[in-house]
């Protein structure tokens, strides 16, 4: 292989069903050259709950029986051919892990290509709580393309942690699915915090009675950062219940597009689900595009979906430095209130501040009022 290889997507993050055409926004198409793929250092999970899991480095679960991920077959694919960190994480029959389990990525200048394919199997009545951590120097020009099957058996409960703390270099995308039992839950928590291009894609399967998804992002765009999100949750199961929440922040001239549907199928009765999406807006420059979907094909069904955009509060800002605190400060102040409820579902104090110092010096680059 040369130096550089091409990522070409022609239907990432494609919404459900078609439409607001005119926008553009049915479907994320990519072309881009990433640097060569090649054998990165083997990373092992770390934590108490380590030694309750059985860890594989090999996936031997035949993929037509894998979840529909969000960002699609495609990226999926990618991830199939050119993989070089492989894990399948199976937590057993009735153990629930209580400490949670940790894997740190560090994508440095001698080795910037991080392609990774995880599954994580949670077997009947199990638990487990699974931190993901993405860095890399400046200098790497790095990135990350990560595959997450999450299957949650009957009862079992699968909480995973993504905290995307990639330089303005990176490029980087997420794509996840999920599928559920009678009783399973997943819970996601995204902080897609870095990047020059992020893309994320979730799509849960709701396949059993009384199963729930609940999505948590936090995310932040400055300068010319490009952030593309495609959730989806297709309720099969009577009385499933997802809810997806994303808080972000815009500056500069930045760009996000948030697609969120909730698909109710037929037979899921008694299902809710619900959708809201909040962006605080710094500069008047940003394009921030939203598309909420509710799709029905059951009628006993509740699903909502609510989308608001702002600017930040000019009065309430110079309140604050009136009282002492720097413009950046306040400023700071406002961003973790925003992204506390995401933050505070991080397991570790450490990861917690680096999270808080990361969007610090992003701030940076916002311009003053």
């Amino acid at each position: 292989m040369g130096a550089n290889m091409i990522l070409e997507l022609k239907e990432a993050n494609k919404l459900p069903m078609k439409t607001f055409r005119w926008l553009g926004v049915n479907e994320l198409k990519l072309n881009r050259e990433i640097p060569d793929i090649k054998p990165f250092q083997r990373i092992e999970p770390q934590g108490e709950g380590v030694k309750e899991l059985v860890i594989t480095r090999s996936n031997t679960f035949p993929y037509d029986k894998m979840p529909l991920t969000g960002m699609g077959e495609e990226a999926a694919e990618f991830i199939h051919q050119n993989k070089n960190q492989e894990m399948t994480i199976t937590v057993p029959k009735g153990k629930k892990v209580k400490e949670p389990v940790f894997i740190r990525y560090r994508l440095e200048a001698e080795n910037p290509v991080l392609v990774e394919e995880t599954l994580i199997l949670a077997e009947e009545g199990s638990e487990i709580t699974l931190v993901v951590t993405y860095e890399g120097e400046e200098e790497a020009k790095a990135f990350h393309g990560g595959l997450f099957y999450l299957k949650a058996a009957k009862n079992a409960v699968i909480n995973l942690i993504q905290v995307q703390l990639l330089p303005d270099t990176g490029f980087h995308f997420s794509n996840i699915g999920a599928q559920t039992d009678i009783g399973g839950q997943v819970h996601i928590t995204q902080c897609e915090l870095g990047g020059g291009h992020a893309i994320s894609g979730i799509l849960g399967e709701l396949e059993g009675d009384d199963s729930e998804l609940h999505v948590d992002t936090i995310y932040f765009g400055d300068r010319d950062r490009v952030l593309d999100f495609n959730y989806v949750a297709n309720h099969y199961g009577k009385n499933s219940k997802s809810d997806m929440t994303v808080n972000g922040a815009l500056a500069g001239t930045s760009k996000k597009i948030f697609r969120g549907t909730i698909d109710f199928k037929k037979g899921a009765s008694g299902s809710e689900g619900a959708e809201g999406e909040y962006t605080l807006l710094f500069d008047k420059n940003i394009k921030n595009v939203s598309v909420p979907l509710i799709l029905c094909g059951e009628e006993n069904v509740s699903g909502k979906h609510a989308a608001n955009s702002g600017r930040i509060e000019e009065e309430k800002l110079f309140y604050m430095m009136s009282r002492g605190l720097s413009e950046e400060d306040a400023k700071k102040m406002m961003l973790e209130a925003w992204f506390h409820p995401a933050v505070q579902n991080i397991p570790a104090e450490d990861i917690r501040e680096e999270v808080s110092e990361y969007v610090k010096g992003r701030l940076n680059h916002v311009k003053p009022l």
